[in-house]
């Protein structure tokens, strides 16, 4: 209920949730410049100029790297969000960050840690499809290990302290997700290499007119970074007082 109850909050703080609340309150006390400043914050946060803006500094935390020049580790850590949208006939249905799996499957292959640790994430059923997709793809079953059912990339982290014999990681995750998710890793006593994929801001690019044309995916952009920003700040004001 509490996980619930904080993403409600949280999705009010987002870009659409806080541009409602400002038209909705300037209908409620016929205040046009209230309603006109949710509607300019809307279509802010919906240019690919802002989108960028916001990713590119939680992607450029930790520069990439080649699975070559990765370090060995304890385990290869994978986690879980958007990986699997789900299964059909034809096989599995990826999910726009399938680059997470898809770069931990050629770590283990290449042999840079005994074990690959899969996040289940909130339902097990990904997990358990992950699982049976990379042993096909010829990872050994005593290799792959799925958490418990898991909740936030804190619970991710728990979940992942707790394995026996597991002391340093490669972690694997969205290069804009790799700042929070290091952070709550290393507070959970683990050695982490982040080995950062999926990434949205891809190398130098010249200003362009269409940047600034409003469209639903850079505003999805957009709240995924602000998602980690509040994250961010939220588990740096924190965390001191967990342990």
């Amino acid at each position: 209920m509490l996980f619930f109850l904080r993403k409600f909050i949280e999705a009010l703080l987002l870009p659409i949730g806080f541009s409602g609340l400002l038209i909705v309150a300037g209908a409620v006390f016929r205040r046009r410049w209230i309603a006109i400043a949710g509607v300019i914050t809307l279509y802010v946060f919906s240019t690919q100029f802002t989108a960028r803006l916001m990713m590119q500094p939680l992607e450029r935390t930790y520069e990439p790297k080649a699975v070559a020049d990765s370090p060995t580790a304890d385990a290869i850590v994978v986690l879980n969000g958007g990986i699997v949208r789900g299964t059909t006939a034809s096989g599995v249905q990826w999910g726009e960050s399938a680059n997470r799996y898809f770069a931990a499957v050629d770590l283990a292959v290449a042999g840079k840690a005994r074990v690959l640790v899969i996040s289940a994430g909130i339902t097990p059923r990904e997990g358990a499809i992950l699982r049976e997709t990379a042993i096909r793809q010829g990872i050994q079953p005593e290799r792959i290990i799925v958490t418990p059912r898991v909740f936030t990339t804190e619970d991710e982290a728990r979940a992942v302290s707790e394995i026996p014999g597991i002391h340093s990681i490669l972690l694997v995750t969205s290069a804009f997700h790799m700042p929070r998710a290091a952070m709550l890793f290393r507070a959970s006593g683990l050695d982490v290499s982040p080995f950062p994929t999926d990434e949205r801001v891809l190398g130098r690019q010249h200003l362009r007119p269409s940047e600034f044309i409003p469209d639903s995916a850079p505003l999805q952009d957009s709240e995924r970074a602000m998602r980690e920003y509040y994250g961010l700040a939220v588990y740096r004001m924190t965390l001191p007082f967990r342990h």
